[in-house]
């Protein structure tokens, strides 16, 4: 019965474990590495939204003939730097960078790419979204008012190197940039078609003046990005998105997968349960003599019961214990040789099971429930025995 219980705790500790991890790293690489915990946005206008306001303004009459010159440019965060003063003093924000992302054609020959295109201060960046884990060495270059990132499948399709040239055109301006870096970040889309800038080479190349594409911010962790995304939405009246929004699909997946887990969990503490009553019938019937003599000298129903609750506890502790013992030693085998997944389908080329402490403390309840119902139903049996037909085998 202990080795048994011991079991359902290994599988009962190992798949929830398991499943965090395999998420957990997912979403490291997913928010950590690729985006910010909450990213703000201009805030969207209806076109025609200027007349409207005269109109109500002033009345029909007041306005003859109207052409909004601005529409083009409301997209764009102008002021940016007072607006990343304000939101860097929200609390439980520690980063705040600005940033500038469109889309480009990149040529090199005869071939050409649509792409899209980031300028952003690495160093500010690099504050907010730790992809310095995509270069080499995990250090960020340093990007000149000439140079270019790429995703080394950019640069496979285009058959470059570092230190050669790509030509990079916008709808208003093309330029010539030398390639610095080759980055891997682990997404395909991502390694092909995007590429990084410093700040004010976009700024020019999209012709934006001194305005930003929108303002990336880290939280102190991933956790007060909702919190923080709300009290930023309701005081700056801007557009603002948090992780969780954008990773809306991956979440609802987790989500579901960790309910199946759960529900595993449950149905290996319930067959458990059932096998463990079962046996713990067997010893009642095997000792009932024992306990018939028991109750003869005056042992009462409710001692019979303890009898049995003691032995669930034994069998509890013990059974725990192993079973804890077995699946570190799984997960420390693991962390020395991780399972190996596909880097471009998950965004993570390895991971190894990690302790997690609520799937330890959820097999300890789901075991104590097991050993207690196991107890419960073997001392309904025992107490319903009675000693005179017992002892004189009747």
């Amino acid at each position: 019965m202990v080795l048994s219980l011991a079991l359902a705790v290994v599988v009962m500790v190992y798949i929830p474990s398991t499943l965090s991890s395999f998420y957990g790293d997912m979403i490291d690489r997913t928010v950590e590495q690729n985006s910010p915990h909450v990213t703000i946005w201009p805030r969207e206008r209806q076109e025609g939204w200027i007349a409207g306001a005269l109109r109500n303004e002033m009345g029909e009459a007041a306005v003859v003939e109207l052409t909004d010159r601005t529409e083009p440019r409301s997209h764009n965060l102008n002021g940016y730097h007072a607006l990343a003063r304000d939101v860097a003093e929200t609390p439980d924000v520690v980063a705040v960078a600005s940033f500038v992302q469109g889309n480009a054609a990149v040529s090199r020959g005869r071939v050409n790419l649509g792409i899209t295109v980031q300028g952003v201060d690495p160093r500010e960046y690099g504050l907010v979204v730790n992809f310095a884990k995509h270069f080499d060495e995990n250090r960020i270059p340093e990007l000149g008012p000439s140079d270019v990132a790429i995703g080394f499948r950019m640069a496979r399709k285009l058959g470059i190197h570092v230190g050669q040239h790509i030509q990079v055109a916008t709808a208003s301006t093309n330029r010539l940039l030398r390639v610095k870096a080759i980055f891997h970040s682990g997404y395909y889309e991502k390694d092909l078609q995007h590429a990084y800038l410093p700040l004010k080479t976009a700024q020019r190349l999209f012709e934006m003046g001194n305005e930003v594409s929108g303002l990336a911010v880290r939280c102190r962790d991933l956790r007060d990005a909702v919190a923080v995304s709300e009290a930023l939405a309701s005081r700056l009246g801007q557009k603002v998105r948090n992780w969780q929004d954008d990773n809306s699909a991956l979440l609802a997946e987790i989500a579901t997968v960790q309910r199946v887990a759960l529900f595993i969990n449950i149905l290996v503490a319930s067959v458990a349960s059932v096998g463990m009553a079962s046996v713990f019938g067997m010893f009642v019937m095997n000792r009932q003599k024992e306990l018939a003599i028991l109750r003869a000298v005056g042992s009462s129903r409710a001692s019979l019961r303890t009898i049995l609750l003691l032995e669930a506890l034994f069998i509890w502790i013990t059974g725990t214990i192993i079973g804890f013992t077995l699946a570190l030693a799984v997960m420390a085998f693991e962390q020395s040789h991780p399972y190996e997944v596909s880097a471009e389908t998950y965004g993570i080329g390895s991971y190894a099971t990690t302790p997690k402490l609520m799937a330890f403390l959820g097999a300890s309840v789901l075991g104590a429930c097991t050993m207690a119902f196991s107890a419960w139903w073997s001392g309904r049996r025992a107490a319903r025995l009675s000693p005179i037909d017992v002892i004189f085998g009747r």
